[in-house]
């Protein structure tokens, strides 16, 4: 009996002692979690020190005080790759519990309660592939209302069920420290700032005087409005581009006209080779005309003979089949031949090298400069896309004429940036020019372009280019 009784004093006191441990280690954990510097440093103390006092397999931190979960810490890992998929798997498992202010052990009753969808049902069940239970532990700033201010969830993965069994007790203890730790480290330095910043006695100081000047130049800078300008080249070019592509595939039998020389609506081109296609039209035509005095042979037949009926529709059909070879070839006949679309000068390239050259359909043949109706393209880099706006406004300096300045009024502007020959990225604004100077324009003449934009703070008009040369260092 003495020694029945030795052995479970025994017990209670290795009892005893292992609650006295566990207790050590969760006030050793929440004292350690105020001296993080920042956010990450406590997320991955929490995550990776935390199983001292509860045995898990693995554990992450989540961010929901955003429109979407983060996850900024995940157990072992020291960066977290987000697009990885554990960490896929997780946020869509923890989205339905944004609003879960009790530690859940999560199973498809917590998910029924929380009205998840089958993508949460479908990464519990990923989860549990590797471990037994999962634990959400809702992680908020103290004194927070029922339901609200949720700001972080700590997920917990147990290997086996026997030690999630004691998890609930832990979790709660934790979640406590964790939470005034949390407090302190979101808001460690905003009471103190505002207090020093509310101090009488520290307005005479150098470094307070130092500031009110810096806010005083801060205010002149924007106070102050001035119009912002910037340079971009620019090129003469017809306002409606016209390019003919090929219709179909095919070999170029002959170019009628070269680069630089002047074309009229309706001249053409290029004639495509037809000497096939005029064969197979022929083709077609004896067939069809074969078919259709067989056709009417045995139409005639068919009242008298009833088995002949059956060839009447055979030979309809076999006639509808010529018929739509004529139409397929008399197309590429009409087609063969590609005319100008209006008055310019042609832009095809080596004439005589595209005789006889193979073409595909869509390939660009060859593309009409119009001369009457001439716009200005200016390529405004993407850097200085600023200025443009309602209130943008050009002035165009040809190179061969510096001394005199083109307006024109705004017609378009490109959505968004392109690639152009300098590669750069730049918008394209297109001009339509007025007044009289316009009427010596020629195709392709290049200068300068002065765009302004609406009135900016002086400030910002300053320091805009110090910005940017320091980006590119």
């Amino acid at each position: 009996m003495n020694g029945t009784g030795d052995q479970q004093q025994q017990k209670e006191v290795l009892l005893l002692k292992g609650k006295l441990n566990a207790l050590s280690a969760i006030i050793r954990l929440g004292h350690e979690a105020f001296e993080k510097p920042d956010l990450i440093q406590w997320a991955g103390h929490v995550v990776n020190n935390s199983v001292i006092a509860l045995s898990y397999s693995r554990s992450a931190i989540i961010d929901v005080r955003g429109v979407q979960p983060k996850i900024i810490s995940v157990s072992g890992q020291a960066d977290v790759n987000s697009n990885s998929e554990y960490c896929l798997e997780l946020v869509s498992l923890t989205r339905p519990f944004a609003k879960v202010t009790k530690i859940t052990a999560v199973d498809a009753e917590a998910l029924s309660s929380v009205n998840a969808g089958p993508e949460a049902a479908a990464s519990l069940e990923y989860m549990l592939k590797t471990s037994q239970a999962v634990y959400i532990v809702p992680v908020s700033e103290p004194g927070s209302k029922p339901g609200e201010n949720v700001s972080f969830i700590w997920v917990l993965d147990f290997a086996q069920k026997e030690q999630a069994s004691v998890a609930s007790a832990i979790l709660s203890l934790l979640r406590e420290n964790y939470g005034e730790s949390l407090f302190f480290i979101l808001n460690r330095h905003r009471t103190p700032m505002v207090n020093r910043f509310m101090d009488r006695r520290e307005w005479l100081r150098p470094s307070r005087i130092m500031l009110i000047l810096l806010v005083l130049f801060l205010i002149s800078t924007v106070a102050v409005r001035v119009r912002q300008t910037v340079s971009a080249d620019f090129e003469i070019v017809p306002e409606k581009e016209i390019i003919a592509y090929s219709p179909f595939d095919g070999r170029i039998a002959a170019c009628h006209f070269k680069s630089g020389d002047i074309v009229k609506a309706g001249d053409a081109i290029v004639d495509f080779d037809t000497e096939e296609r005029v064969f197979n039209l022929n083709s077609a035509r004896n067939e069809f005309n074969k078919t259709s005095a067989q056709y009417d042979l045995i139409q005639r037949q068919s009242f008298q003979e009833v088995a002949k009926r059956g060839q009447v529709k055979l030979l309809e059909l076999q006639k509808e089949k010529s018929s739509i070879d004529i139409r397929r070839n008399q197309w590429y006949i009409d087609k063969s031949k590609v005319s100008a679309e209006s008055d310019g000068i042609l832009d095809i390239g080596e004439s005589n090298k595209l005789e006889g050259k193979a073409v595909r359909p869509g390939e660009k043949l060859f593309e009409i400069l119009e001369t009457k109706s001439l716009v200005a393209e200016i390529s405004l880099d993407e850097r200085n896309a600023t200025v443009l706006g309602q209130d943008c406004r050009v002035a165009l300096y040809l190179h061969a004429r510096p001394e005199s300045t083109l307006q024109g009024e705004i017609i378009s502007i490109s959505p968004k940036p392109i690639l152009t020959e300098t590669k750069k990225y730049c918008y394209l604004i297109r001009v339509r020019l007025t007044g009289d100077k316009q009427q010596n324009l020629i195709c392709g003449m290049r200068g300068i372009a002065r765009v302004s934009g609406k009135k900016v703070s002086l400030g910002y008009y300053l320091f805009r280019h110090m910005v940017l040369w320091y980006r590119q260092l």
